[in-house]
């Protein structure tokens, strides 16, 4: 019997597959002005195969933009699937109903996304079995956050984050100064340390915090490094109180909102975005003299929108959004920053009651307006300290980031303050005991004389409460449709407003 011949030459390579984040990071090489060749070279590809990348570098990014980051990074392959409009409705649901704590299972995803098709017009459509497993791996979702009882932080998804993170900070070469983060949370204005409010704000807690009308929402944002706090957007229930009259809202410390429970919603995330958040990063950046690009990070909201709508118009400001149920170990403002700011707000809303001529507190209550609580705000929000933040973020992501990155990368930096390396046990220590017992008595001793049911175990737990409220109203099934079938055709192009740099190409040889 004559075997068939071995084609196979002796040194040479077996091909490999390049994903998609070794792709655009050789694209990037080019565009940093290195040669097609060399990076070829490098690669060990020819340099066809480097052209054929950059033609498609706009598919690229469109597509790490609307599949999860993580996941499409790692992928060797670009896939969208067949049904984009199905697959976009689902993942918003998803994301909403896991942020609520429902269980969910393969069979009730195969169903909505049935049940979207129908809505969309196609009755005839069939969610498979098939589409249901294409889509939690386009999306990086596992059997345990889909079918967890439990809403306690995925901690496998947590403790893998960092170094997903890391990799995408390399590969796409981010500063320190060009990671951001923001997130929402809710501020009962009013509330002072007295054991009837506290209980009344547990009543209306329960009903659902409609009923609470000195609720506002607030969105922080800030960098890594603490250098780059931006203003705050605070959002109230009223377009125009009265205490806005003859004023001009563009000379107030936050950027003011309005809706109709004071919650975030899509537009008003998407404008902030646009018209406050890229240009302050780009100012920012300016100064720091550094390249004007910047990766947001974000948690699983309803009131986000896609990552296809968050993108600067040169593509160089994106978003990033964090894995699912994860937020309360890996989002660094949500590590003591948010409650930072909160202590300092309660210490400043006594301090002001203090201050002022109100002959009782219902009376100070009742003519504390919004802007002074605007003001209050911005005073609380200076309060928060660079250190602070750095320790927040290397808390939450501190894997991610080399001790000395900022200092290496960044020396035209003459104005950063000197290189944060953590808080010791006694600095620690001694914080935890001001905040707890030397805070709470020295306010008791303020307010002694004021008509409330209080102590300095009551103000302690004051000073400390994270109202939990809503900051977000959930989307209908009609709202969903519609915000998918407006974008429909991003699964399958780049969005509009990007503009990408084009890449000449090496003429062939």
């Amino acid at each position: 019997m004559i075997s068939k011949p071995h084609f196979i030459m002796a040194g040479v390579k077996r091909q490999r597959s390049y994903t998609v984040a070794e792709k655009l990071a050789a694209i990037d090489r080019v565009h940093n002005g290195e040669t097609q060749a060399k990076i070829s070279r490098d690669l060990g590809i020819a340099e066809s195969t480097l052209r054929g990348w950059i033609k498609n570098e706009t598919k690229l990014r469109s597509f790490v933009q609307n599949v999860d980051s993580e996941v499409s990074l790692e992928r060797k392959r670009v896939r969208y699937s067949a049904k984009p409009d199905v697959d976009k409705a689902l993942s918003t649901w998803f994301v909403q109903e896991r942020a609520k704590g429902t269980p969910l299972s393969g069979p009730i995803l195969q169903a909505q996304a049935t049940k979207f098709g129908t809505l969309m017009g196609d009755e005839t459509y069939q969610a498979s079995k098939g589409f249901i497993s294409r889509f939690k791996t386009r999306h990086g979702i596992s059997q345990v956050s889909i079918s967890g009882e439990s809403r306690s932080a995925n901690e496998t998804a947590a403790n893998e984050f960092p170094a997903k993170l890391k990799t995408i900070i390399e590969t796409e070469n981010y500063n320190e100064e060009q990671m951001y983060n923001c997130d929402e949370t809710a501020l009962f204005a009013k509330l002072l340390p007295d054991k009837t409010l506290a209980l009344k704000y547990e009543t209306q807690k329960t009903a659902g915090f409609k009923k609470i009308k000195d609720r506002v929402t607030l969105l922080f944002c800030t960098n890594k490094t603490g250098s780059h706090k931006l203003t705050p957007l605070l959002i109230g229930r009223f377009n125009n109180p009265r205490c806005f009259q003859h004023l001009n809202k563009a000379k107030l410390p936050v950027i003011y909102s309005s809706s109709k429970n004071a919650w975030m919603t899509r537009s008003i995330f998407e404008e902030w975005f646009h018209n406050s958040f890229v240009p302050a990063v780009r100012k920012h950046l300016r100064k720091k003299k550094l390249e004007p690009k910047a990766l947001l990070l974000l948690d699983n909201c309803p009131a986000h929108p896609p990552s296809e709508l968050l993108v600067s118009n040169d593509g160089q400001i994106r978003v990033l959004y964090l894995p699912f149920n994860t937020t309360s170990k890996i989002q660094p403002l949500d590590q003591g920053i948010i409650q930072n700011f909160k202590t300092n707000y309660r210490g400043d809303l006594v301090s002001e009651m203090i201050s002022c001529e109100s002959s009782s507190v219902s009376e100070f209550l009742k003519e504390l307006n919004i802007k002074e609580i605007i003001y209050l705000v911005k005073k609380a929000w200076d309060g928060v300290k660079q250190k602070s933040i750095e320790n927040c973020w290397m808390k939450a992501l501190g894997p991610a980031f080399s001790v000395n990155s900022c200092a290496s990368e960044n020396p035209n930096d003459t104005d950063s303050e000197p290189e944060f390396k953590g808080f010791t046990e006694e600095d620690i220590l001694l914080t935890k005991t001001q905040t707890k017992e030397d805070k709470g008595k020295f306010i008791f001793q303020l307010i002694k004389d004021f008509n409330l049911n209080t102590s300095p175990e009551i103000i302690n737990e004051w000073l400390e409460l994270n109202e939990n409220g809503s900051t977000t109203e959930d989307l209908t099934e009609e709202e969903i449709i519609t915000g998918c079938e407006t974008g429909s055709d991003c699964e399958r192009c780049p969005p509009a407003t990007v503009d990408l740099p084009k890449i000449p190409l090496a003429p062939q040889s």
